[in-house]
């Protein structure tokens, strides 16, 4: 018995180690994209764009852990069942109970597993991912104005650039719009350099012009024209405050009292055991279905995924907006329920879902 549990759990292991591989390159691919648009091209090397991606992969083993399981869950009893593997097992008198021990306590790990990356490893790779980005920001500070687009790098700080030179640092025939506190400086000019002095940023403006509106005093409008002038745009804090829930562990979100804080340790404990929950669903569906569906249960198992993520987000908002956090635990309770009574009808064979192949 001990051998049979051992091949099952290897098996699902190794497919879920493939899984994973392709769902986390199917998601860099797509964050890759993003990020390539703001970094590459602009002196920023491919090695440091590559560092913005390692720090940032972390980030999705908590969503990439459970998806995983349930495929290689579904694939590898659906694969038993074709190679007749589930029909010797049970001649040999060795229950679809038995059989789903395996699938319990790998989907127990890979709920814990789940449950580390998304409370203590993605809020790190988070914070570090925005560190390397506002480093890059540092060093490129033209990193994300683009030619011809409204653009903002700097808090409070929008561009506008006919032309842009990122290597030197030189825009040209450009707008500046400035928010200061309780003043709107509108500044047009020529030519303009971006130049960092320590922690502060600064403009060198040439040739141009500015419009400076006071909030509290409408009517003392200026308007400034000028050769030369230099304007102070931003300033970097030698320590940053990460203060939105995704940048925090478990253990500084206990110490927050908002109901965001509450919301995520919620919503995020919900994630963590969905591997065990979906799995058991995929483990059900896998040995009542045909022999020969493999096609049939990665399409079930990706539908099961989108399922359960569609009801995560809404209960994550509803959560939200009425400040009630276990609202976020609904998709668990929901298909908690699922996977406790399609496991009993699974293990006791009265359910046969017909798709067409043969038995």
């Amino acid at each position: 018995m001990k051998v049979l549990h051992r091949y099952i759990a290897f098996e699902i292991t190794r497919v879920a180690a493939l899984s994973s591989a392709l769902f986390l390159f199917v998601i860099l691919m797509d964050r890759a994209s993003t990020i390539a648009e703001t970094v590459l091209g602009k002196g920023v090397s491919f090695l440091d764009f590559l560092s913005v991606l390692a720090k940032g992969l972390p980030a999705f083993l908590g969503i990439v852990i459970p998806m995983s399981f349930v495929l290689s869950v579904v694939i590898v009893f659906i694969g038993m069942n074709s190679n007749n593997e589930l029909t010797a097992a049970k001649s040999c008198g060795i229950s679809l109970k038995e059989l789903s021990k395996p699938v319990f306590l790998l989907g127990l790990i890979f709920s814990l597993l789940s449950f580390y990356s998304l409370m203590f490893l993605a809020p790190k790779s988070n914070v570090a991912m925005k560190r390397e980005l506002e480093e890059l920001l540092r060093k490129k500070i033209t990193l994300s104005i683009t030619e011809k687009r409204f653009s903002s790098n700097f808090p409070g700080v929008t561009f506008y650039v006919e032309k842009l030179y990122p290597e030197k640092g030189l825009l040209v025939n450009f707008m500046a719009s400035l928010q200061k506190k309780e003043k709107l400086v509108t500044a047009f000019g020529r030519r303009g350099f971006l130049r960092t002095k320590g922690d502060t940023v600064f403009l060198d403006i040439e040739d141009g012009s500015a419009q400076v509106v006071d909030w509290k005093k409408p009517k003392e409008f200026k308007f400034i024209k000028f050769k030369s002038y230099t304007v102070e745009l931003y300033k970097f804090t030698r320590k940053e405050r990460f203060k939105a829930a995704k940048y925090k562990t478990l253990f500084q979100l206990l110490k927050e009292r908002d109901k965001e804080a509450r919301v995520a340790v919620v919503k995020r404990t919900a994630l963590a055991f969905a591997s065990l929950i979906v799995g058991i669903i995929g483990f059900s569906i896998a040995v009542s279905i045909p022999r020969g569906s493999i096609g049939v249960g990665v399409l079930i198992s990706l539908l099961l995924i989108v399922l359960y993520y569609i009801l995560y987000t809404f209960s994550k908002k509803v959560a939200l907006k009425t400040g009630q956090p276990l609202l976020a635990l609904l998709p668990d309770v929901v298909f908690g329920a699922a996977a406790l009574l399609l496991y009993k009808l699974a293990v006791s064979e009265r359910i046969r879902i017909n798709v067409g192949a043969r038995w």
